[in-house]
């Protein structure tokens, strides 16, 4: 979903905003970010979750990380691409 140039830039920005994770595990990471999140934030389409808090939650749970590193990971995507 992302190309590596976007990954790159991405990834800068998490390590700007004090993400302690490496270039692969971040980019594993962004990959279920997209794949749990896309289609309710941007479409707003529940298909998959019903809000965006499940969504959130089910990503946190899937790679069993704390809110605030799921927030480092919108905040480098939304600050490079606006995400919503």
């Amino acid at each position: 979903m992302t190309t590596p140039f976007m990954l790159t830039q991405y990834f800068k920005e998490y390590k700007r905003l004090g993400g302690k994770k490496n270039k692969k595990v971040y980019g594993e990471n962004l990959e279920v970010f997209f794949e749990e999140t896309y289609d309710i934030f941007i479409d707003g389409n529940t298909i998959y979750h019903k809000s965006r808090e499940e969504a959130v939650k089910s990503v946190m749970k899937w790679l069993r990380i704390s809110a605030y590193e799921f927030n480092l990971i919108f905040e480098s995507v939304d600050n490079v691409t606006a995400y919503t």
